[in-house]
């Protein structure tokens, strides 16, 4: 397989507003001649002592003229929908860059059905780390968690080395299968927003209250999966309506949508306790009706796992780290078959194309194939991030 270098380097300008010409030495000046006249006039009673302090006064007001005064930075046309804004958390303002000195640049592996890998290059704000990326038709859509770990960026990142900050300040950032729909949490509240045409912006279509710990975990069609943040339960929110809680413990986690947009596919929780993992086709039904399930699958580990464009294969990390399992989902149902691979890897993967997933063995990564063919790809995996591609990418 071959590596085509693609180098996309980013240059981020730096907005900010002056004050207009001269008015801060003139607000200055005026201060500090206020002083000069109020020590005059005080000399005699309390000496050089009152002068000093007058003048401070005079210099604090100054200070907060020039921290008050600043105009705003120019802003832009890029919607962002969320919540109402909080004096500790203000609404996000659109379109947003960061100053070239406090970014940096990432390596990331991407790839297609036409082009399998090709590595290009990210930037990202000063100590910030990527949760997610995919690669969309206008470009680059990376899920970026800011400093601190509780908050999240949504960037656009197109082909011309230009960068948009589509959602800003969330958490829990989920970006559909399609690229169309995205989906974030905010103070007890959840937002669906639409990536509608060429507009390079994302539409609010909904937000409701949900309980403080609940995250959006994967979209089924139009509407949203829920999930709790320690993993206990998963409910459905029907998007076109507001939220009503039914929350389903008995779903263990949730792999991906089914193409038909209506159901989904899960780990549910065994009748026998000594069977292995049990995996499910679910209908959202307030929240979830049981259609199809298969039980004695390997094990998987809590992260890694992912469902191929197109809904064809689940593949995913066994517990333990030692074995990968590719699981036919048109056939797994009748058949309960899975084929395992012996292959040390880690839980970061991500399907390339429609057949090939990758893994990281811990030093490079390795292109799995459906039918269980190996590849090495000759790249060092640290500090690289997997791009997932779109389906309308």
């Amino acid at each position: 397989m071959t590596m085509l270098e693609d180098a996309l380097r980013d240059t981020f300008a730096a907005k900010a507003g002056d004050a207009p010409p001269g008015s801060l030495d003139d607000i200055a000046g005026a201060a500090i001649r206020g002083a000069a006249r109020i020590r005059n006039r005080r000399r005699v009673m309390a000496g050089g002592l009152a002068g000093i302090v007058a003048f401070a006064v005079a210099a604090i007001t100054v200070l907060q003229v020039m921290s008050l005064g600043q105009p705003a930075a120019p802003g832009s046309t890029v919607s962002l929908a969320g919540p109402p804004p909080t004096a500790a958390e203000p609404i996000p303002t659109g379109t947003q860059t960061i100053p070239p000195q406090t970014a940096r640049e990432i390596d990331a592996i991407g790839g297609g059905s036409a082009q399998p890998t090709k590595k290009v290059r990210l930037q990202l704000p000063d100590k910030g780390t990527v949760a997610a990326a995919y690669q969309a038709k206008d470009g680059y859509l990376v899920v970026n968690t800011q400093p601190g770990g509780d908050k999240q960026q949504l960037v656009l990142q197109n082909d011309d080395n230009q960068q948009q900050i589509l959602v800003d300040g969330a958490s829990n950032i989920t970006v559909d299968k399609d690229g169309g729909q995205v989906a974030w949490a905010n103070q007890g509240t959840v937002t669906v927003g639409s990536r509608a045409g060429d507009t390079k912006k994302v539409m609010t279509r909904n937000t409701t209250s949900v309980p403080s710990d609940a995250k959006p975990v994967a979209f089924v069609g139009s509407d949203l999966v829920l999930g709790r943040a320690d993993g206990s339960a998963f409910d459905v929110w029907y998007t076109s309506r507001k939220y009503t809680e039914s929350w389903d413990e008995s779903v263990l986690r949730v792999f991906g949508a089914h193409p038909d947009g209506k159901s989904l596919y899960a780990e549910v929780k065994p009748v026998d306790p000594e069977k292995s993992m049990c995996l499910a086709r679910l209908l959202l039904d307030q929240p979830f009706t049981e259609m199809k399930r298969i039980c004695g699958l390997p094990p998987a580990e809590r992260n890694g796992s992912r469902v191929s464009p197109g809904g064809h294969w689940l593949a995913y990390p066994v517990s333990g780290r030692k074995q990968v399992a590719i699981i036919d989902l048109t056939t797994v149902f009748t058949d309960g078959k899975a084929r395992v691979v012996n292959l040390d890897v880690t839980t970061k993967t991500v399907w390339l194309n429609a057949t090939t997933f990758v893994v990281d063995n811990g030093d490079t990564f390795q292109a799995l194939s459906t039918d269980g063919k190996l590849e090495t790809l000759g790249v060092d995996s640290a500090n690289v991030v997997l791009i997932e591609p779109l389906y309308a990418g």
